[in-house]
């Protein structure tokens, strides 16, 4: 017999929910033999946890994070910041070359 522990998060009014999951499992019996022994829901993860009876600290450890990836928030990375052209015609050119100004482009 071993337990398995497992965690997910939802976003409920405005504040983030912990669901844990402790779920007794059977090896020799396959997948079919699995329980859910323990659950628990709390916007803090640590009491989330107690509900559930997750009381291994180790557990509580390698639930966390693997939520870390999940939570850290995501922002796009912005595009590069690009210097506009500005195409001048040749009779522009021209004009301004009489005139006896210097085109930048």
């Amino acid at each position: 017999m071993e337990h398995i522990y497992t965690v997910h998060t939802k976003e409920i009014e405005g504040k983030l929910h912990y669901f844990v999951k402790k779920i007794m499992t059977f090896p020799e019996l396959g997948e079919s033999a699995n329980l859910v022994t323990g659950y628990g829901m709390h916007v803090d993860f640590e009491k989330a946890c107690t509900i559930a009876g997750v009381e291994d600290p180790e557990a509580r450890k390698k639930l966390l994070a693997t939520l870390e990836p999940r939570l850290k928030p995501q922002e796009p990375e912005p595009a590069p910041a690009r210097k506009p052209v500005i195409e001048i015609s040749e009779s522009v050119t021209k004009w301004l070359a009489e005139a006896g100004l210097v085109v930048l482009n």
